[in-house]
């Protein structure tokens, strides 16, 4: 009878998180995603538990965000409603990869992980700190569950035991490409130019915005071009390899060509022609001599006093630029050199949402508590704020009468992030589920514009960088060889692109860099990734 009952109980609290909003109640308390309709009465409060859990999470922080999650409307309630508090150990973006290696070599490990990239192979298949959940999910994930299996998915986050590690994170937008090119119109304009299309005409517009005072201050203080970073993949200094025809990606450093070849970025035709170009563009005082090193915070302070010309960027609206900012820039085609113009592609897989280590003692409550944020106005609420009155702002959401939830406004200032988490959340969308419940606010069809605009005009590559990283799986042994190597890849390629870019390309400089590429293992990466490519093909003709 006790083991029936603690069985009952289970059921009970796993309904009531599929069919209970955990902020503000929807009125019908109808899921509408594939959940349970209806439910059993709830046992007391319907809360996880009935005594308060405690749970370490180690969350992925955006760098260019100042988030406090100990104090956050969102979580205050969701603890309120579950009964699970969160002890929180928040790393930036900058710092991910070298802290989270250090805390799985430590042995101290945490009770999940939240957001970020994880080595899967690595840490789950391998060393098996990280819990397989393909036997919890069903049952303690009752809203993940019912998205799972729709527009397919499931398919990229099996580990190659074929077992899942982690929770997926989707947001379905109907875009292709990440980073996205803008020019400052207003300088344009001021100086009778066109919006450059080739790398000489750029260059030349660039030398134009160095040369004049663009916004009038009578200071020298303009910065011609500018970017967040060496290797950040939205508006880093990778980015504009683009426009020698090298989608370089910090991901993965491999691209497929036209003809399902896995290429070495750094051995494809333009790379030099865009390092030399990086170089006549830092000793011309074109582009910002901090933008190697200076985070996406500093880029952002910079773009919001009006000092930049030309940048790479996600979108124009509800970003870290003010309103009055944006408005100076247009999205423009990356110009191209004689290489042509490749944009990285990206696909629609999901990244990690949640790993659990073999450190919690609470697993199913622990995927209750997630799986109680994927409810739908849940889901919805901790990605774009408020929808009903009593929250910590007016509701930024409605339901319209086609039944969508629609934005009504977006705070300026990212203010959201006091509120909610927004990119941290947990948030599990497909296509299928996630177009009948939205209406596309303006941010969401400014960036479906842009993936229009790069697909027409043929500057994507054609296949996507997003099969090595996510698709394809790799058998454990060479995982770990993948992983070893990525590592002296990485390591080497920041050092080698910051010396080309600082100090120039000489013919005996670019033949080290080519012996060194041979030595650090670049040729055996490339087989690796080769091979999984072809079986990846092979599996799914």
């Amino acid at each position: 009878m006790k083991k029936a009952l603690i069985v009952l109980l289970i059921a009970v609290m796993v309904l009531s998180a599929a069919c209970t909003p955990v902020i503000q109640p929807s009125g019908d308390g109808k899921e509408g995603d594939g959940a349970p309709a209806t439910a059993p009465a709830q046992s007391k409060d319907g809360k996880i538990s009935d005594k308060k859990i405690t749970l370490r999470a180690f969350q992925y922080v955006l760098e260019n965000q100042q988030v406090d999650f100990d104090n956050m409307w969102f979580y205050k309630e969701l603890e309120e409603k579950t009964n699970i508090h969160i002890e929180w150990e928040l790393v930036k973006d900058g710092d991910w990869n070298t802290k989270l290696n250090l805390m799985f070599a430590s042995g101290e490990w945490p009770d999940m992980i939240l957001r970020g990239d994880i080595d899967i192979e690595e840490y789950g298949v391998n060393q098996k700190i990280l819990v397989p959940l393909d036997d919890y999910i069903e049952q303690y994930m009752p809203n993940y569950h019912s998205r799972l299996y729709l527009n397919d998915a499931n398919v990229s986050i099996p580990a190659s035991d074929g077992k899942m590690y982690y929770i997926g994170n989707l947001t379905a937008q109907n875009i292709n490409h990440e980073s996205h090119w803008f020019i400052n119109k207003t300088w344009l304009d001021k100086l009778n130019l066109e919006i450059p299309k080739t790398v000489d005409e750029l260059t030349n517009v660039l030398r134009a915005f160095r040369d004049n005072d663009m916004n009038g201050n009578g200071e020298k203080d303009e910065i011609p071009m500018s970017a967040g970073g060496l290797t950040n993949h939205i508006q880093g200094v990778y980015t504009y390899f683009s426009q020698f025809g090298v989608p370089l990606q910090y991901f993965v450093y491999g691209c497929i060509d036209d003809n399902n070849k896995v290429v070495f970025p750094g051995y494809m035709p333009g790379f030099r022609d865009a390092c030399e170009w990086l170089n006549l563009c830092y000793k011309e005082g074109l582009l910002d001599p901090e933008a190697i090193t200076q985070d996406s915070n500093v880029w952002g302070t910079k773009m919001n006093a009006g000092r930049v010309g030309y940048t790479t960027y996600l979108r124009l609206i509800n970003t870290a630029l003010t309103p009055d900012t944006a408005a100076n820039y247009v999205s423009i085609l990356p110009p191209a050199s004689k290489h042509g113009a490749k944009v990285a592609r990206i696909l629609e897989v999901p990244s990690i949402g949640a790993a659990l280590t073999v450190a919690n003692k609470h697993i199913p409550e622990t995927l209750m508590w997630l799986d109680a944020q994927l409810e739908t106005e849940t889901m919805m609420v901790s990605y774009n704020g408020p929808l009903r009155e009593g929250g910590p702002i007016e509701p930024t959401m409605k339901i319209n009468d086609a039944g969508k939830y629609e934005i009504l406004y977006v705070p300026e200032n990212n203010e959201l992030y006091n509120y909610i988490p927004v990119y941290h959340a947990q948030f599990f969308a497909p296509g299928d589920y996630y177009f009948k419940i939205y209406e596309m606010p303006p941010h969401r069809v400014e960036r479906f514009e842009y993936s229009k605009e790069y697909e027409a005009a043929g500057v994507l590559e054609k296949n996507s960088y997003v099969y090595l990283q996510r698709l394809v799986k790799i058998p454990n042994d060479e995982s770990i060889e993948i992983s070893r190597l990525y590592n002296e890849i990485d390591k080497f390629m920041q050092e080698s692109i910051t010396n080309f870019i600082t100090n120039g390309v000489t013919d005996s400089v670019w033949q080290e860099f080519l012996n060194t590429a041979k030595a650090v293992g670049v040729d055996r990466y490339i087989e690796i990734y080769q091979k999984a490519y072809d079986n990846y093909l092979l599996a799914n003709k």
